[in-house]
């Protein structure tokens, strides 16, 4: 993903990150994760039908089916909530972008952009790591920054909803460090 895709003062308005694209890039988004959010359902429901007109048991077809649509549910959830952004209370913005910088170095992450107005970090990924594609996204906002991790696969750096559980896991270790040094620094001041 590329820092000039995102437009800082809509996301700030409206909460979620929004990204300034072509119409093709929605579009595929769209056929994607109808597909992948479908496919499931589509597929269990075929088996389900070919048994009812079998006359066969429908107990593995229905519990098949129900579980598809339980998977589909969390798919579309998923994708529903991919580009919110998380509000985290700082305090001023060079404070919080010092934070920033300094969990990125004690944690080992890469600092891609940091700016005034945003910063993007990368966790390291290695052989044994899901992190390779993960970026975290922190929007500056007065005395707040704003926060969103996601993960990207394919060729046109497609958004993948299916690790949004990790992305939040992702969000929770850079909130907890961020807040840890914010308090750090109070202290600091402080004394």
């Amino acid at each position: 993903m590329r820092y000039d895709k995102i437009d800082i003062p809509k996301s700030k308005q409206k909460g979620r990150v929004i990204r300034n694209t072509g119409l093709i890039e929605p579009i595929f988004d769209y056929f994607t994760y109808t597909i992948s959010t479908g496919i499931f359902p589509f597929i269990s429901g075929i088996f389900f039908f070919d048994q009812l007109e079998k006359g066969e048991s429908l107990f593995g077809a229905s519990i098949l089916f129900g579980l598809s649509i339980i998977l589909s549910g969390l798919l579309l959830y998923s994708i529903i909530n991919i580009d919110r952004l998380k509000r985290i209370n700082g305090i001023l913005k060079n404070n919080n972008q010092q934070a920033i910088k300094n969990l990125t170095e004690k944690l080992g992450w890469t600092l891609q952009i940091h700016n005034q107005k945003v910063s993007i970090l990368s966790p390291p990924g290695n052989w044994f790591s899901i992190n390779w594609t993960k970026q975290i996204v922190v929007i500056y906002d007065r005395q707040d920054i704003l926060i969103n991790s996601t993960s990207y696969g394919g060729l046109n750096e497609m958004k993948s909803h299916m690790d949004w559980f990790g992305n939040r896991k992702l969000e929770k270790v850079l909130k907890n460090y961020f807040e840890y040094e914010i308090k750090k620094t109070t202290r600091q001041h402080s004394v």
